[in-house]
Order: C-alpha cells, then sequence, then structure tokens
C-alpha cells in the first residue's frame, strides 16, 4: 500500500522475473489501484506500518526513485493517513522477523491478520492465531522507533538519497 508504481515494479520483477511483462503491469496495477484508499479524505482506515531500516537503507532502485518511494511514505504520514514506525537494523532479533503480517480490525467483523510471502497471501481468521499475532505486532511496535523519530529518518534517508549520500 506503500509502494510508488517503481517500487512495486522492482518488486515483482525480482520475485517474477521471467513472467510476462503484461502479468508484472497487472499486478504493479492492482497494487497501486489498492493504495488509492488513501486518497480518499473520508474514508481511510488507520494504517500503521512497521518498516525494517532495511527499506530505508538498502536501495533496490537509483537514487532519485528510492528517494521518491520514500517521500510517498513521508507525505502519507504529514497528511495522517499512516503512522510509521522504523525497526532499527540493529535491533536484533524481533516477532514477526520471518514474515510480515497485516493485523485488520473492524467495526462490524472480528479481526483477521494478513500474512503474506512472495508467491502467496494468507488471511487467518482463528481467534487465537490471531490474538498471538496481535500480541506480536504489539511487541514489534515497542521494539520500533517512535513514529515522529521514525519520520524523521525516513526523511533523512529520501535527503540522503537526493543528495548521493546514502548510508548503508
Amino acid at each position: 500500500l506503500l509502494q510508488t508504481g517503481a517500487y512495486a515494479r522492482a518488486v515483482v520483477r525480482a520475485t517474477h522475473p521471467l513472467e510476462p511483462q503484461e502479468r508484472t503491469d497487472a499486478k504493479v496495477n492492482a497494487r497501486l489501484a489498492r493504495a488509492r484508499l488513501f486518497d480518499d479524505d473520508h474514508s481511510t482506515p488507520e494504517y500503521w506500518a512497521i518498516l525494517h531500516e532495511s527499506l530505508l537503507r538498502l536501495p533496490i532502485l537509483p537514487p532519485e526513485e528510492m528517494a521518491e518511494q520514500l517521500d510517498r511514505i513521508a507525505a502519507l504520514a504529514h497528511r495522517h493517513r499512516i503512522t510509521p514506525q522504523i525497526l532499527p537494523w540493529n535491533c536484533g532479533a524481533h516477532p514477526l522477523m520471518l514474515g510480515t503480517a497485516k493485523v485488520m480490525t473492524f467495526p462490524d467483523a472480528p479481526p483477521l491478520v494478513y500474512t503474506e510471502s512472495p508467491y502467496s497471501g494468507d488471511t487467518i481468521d482463528d481467534p487465537t492465531l490471531v490474538k498471538q499475532y496481535r500480541k506480536a505486532y504489539d511487541r514489534l511496535r515497542a521494539a520500533a522507533l517512535p513514529p515522529e523519530a521514525s519520520l524523521a529518518l525516513i526523511e533523512e534517508a529520501a535527503e540522503d538519497y537526493r543528495n548521493g549520500k546514502q548510508r548503508l
């Protein structure tokens, strides 16, 4: 949901390097379409994103496109569409380090967890597992930098890419 077109394309092509261009285009367009939910001022959900610092420091795009990707995240934070937190690169072992999870809560339905790997995704609705994921996510959030410090780090990394001073 936070990816620019260039970043989404790089991720999809890295995962599916031999697929036809039309399939890659469809996947990228689907990702960008889902991200449009942040454009609606009236129905934006609360979205808390915990990103590992390596996503800021290990470029998968040319510097100007990496800056654009990080600027997108910062702009969404400034518009109060998301709350980003950065998990420091040296935090050690942490919850959910072996995968991603989206914890989703709804006003009119039980909570769900969506997990994703490069080749599949799974929705989890078992209350016991959802509770475990929620606790793990809370612990992960506690290990990450505060939102304000995280946003400053994102903006600093974007500026470093713009100025050719990216740090590894």
